[in-house]
């Protein structure tokens, strides 16, 4: 009984999944046609968005590089410094 259940419900499960595939690649394809507009300042505020995320990115790798770089070189920090004096 167990075993046509676990059937039943990974052939509904496949089912849905084949469903929701075929809305997403129609979606692709057939795309709606959007009567908007984008002014020059939503253009600029899009811009300036994507330049802070890119600049936000590189100084988290470049933060984490460095304390990557300290713990393989075994240096301390100057505040570690000062705290063993």
């Amino acid at each position: 009984m167990k075993i046509t259940s676990m059937n039943k419900r990974s052939t509904w499960k496949a089912r849905l999944l084949l469903m929701l595939q075929a809305c997403l690649i129609s979606n692709l394809f057939f795309p709606s046609i959007a009567f908007a507009y984008v002014d020059p300042g939503s253009g600029s505020v899009i811009v300036t968005t994507i330049l802070g995320l890119i600049a936000a990115i590189g100084y988290t790798l470049r933060k984490y590089f460095y304390k990557i770089k300290r713990m393989a070189s075994g240096k301390k920090t100057e505040e570690e410094q000062q705290d063993s004096d």
